[in-house]
């Protein structure tokens, strides 16, 4: 039995969706080796964090990404940081090591990402099973790719409303799901045993579309990818042999 899952960062831990035969579950896992623990049979996971870090040159699937979500979302997408800024100890070293290595400024937003960066970095590099199955997406790009029309900020009403809509739309197994998952591991918990917190209502739909175009694509991903050479798509490596690409599902 295939199973697929969406990974996403939720303030407290990783937001785990995971799909087995239409049947839909949810999780918080303290790391992303528990992740890989639960879930290492499974036939993909997606995980919004990026894989593969540059040396100095900006990444071309995160210019592509922002291209394809187009300038009114493309902030959704940020520049992932050189290996030496996401090895940094404090946040000048980091800021300084990717002024360094290609002039970029490193927002305090993305340094407090640089610790799941690198222990989705670790994991990878420690555990080279994983590789074929942990892969890099991005929540937006897979709505979008879902999408017959650009969609709103997913922080307004209307835009989680449509993402919802999304979900079910593209997949009847979504139906209700997401409204459970709120009234179970949210609504109906008390505070003091809350594991999804109410603020991460919006991961929790990043996680489903993440496992949904798992599932949807079933192993057969699209590619946002650095360039493409005489027609023939070349998929860039860091220095650790990690791919720098986001893949998303195409429901056509």
């Amino acid at each position: 039995m295939a199973s697929y899952v969406g990974v996403d960062w939720a303030s407290r831990g990783w937001l785990t969706v995971a799909i087995d035969d239409g049947e839909w579950t949810a999780r918080m896992s303290p790391s992303i080796h528990s992740v890989w623990f639960d879930h290492h049979d499974a036939e993909s996971i997606l995980v919004d964090v990026p894989i593969g870090l540059p040396e100095s040159e900006r990444r071309g699937c995160d210019r592509g990404a922002k291209e394809f979500l187009g300038s009114d979302r493309a902030r959704s997408v940020f520049w992932t940081p050189c290996r030496d800024a996401v090895e940094a100890d404090t946040y000048d070293d980091a800021r300084r090591a990717n002024r360094d290595a290609r002039d970029d400024s490193l927002s305090s937003q993305v340094w407090g990402l640089i610790p799941r960066i690198r222990e989705v970095d670790r994991l990878l590099r420690d555990v080279t099973e994983a590789r074929k199955t942990m892969l890099e997406s991005h929540p937006e790009v897979c709505f979008e790719a879902f999408a017959e029309e650009g969609l709103p900020s997913k922080h307004e009403d209307d835009g989680l409303s449509r993402r919802r809509e999304l979900l079910e739309g593209t997949d009847a197994s979504a139906d209700g799901v997401y409204d459970g998952f709120v009234e179970r591991y949210i609504d109906g918990q008390p505070p003091w045993a809350r594991r999804i917190g109410n603020a991460n209502r919006d991961d929790l739909l990043d996680a489903m579309v993440l496992a949904l175009a798992a599932k949807v694509a079933d192993g057969d991903f699209e590619r946002v990818l650095d360039h493409a050479e005489d027609g023939v798509e070349s998929i860039p490596r860091d220095e650790a042999g990690l791919p720098m690409q986001i893949v998303y599902a195409d429901p056509e």
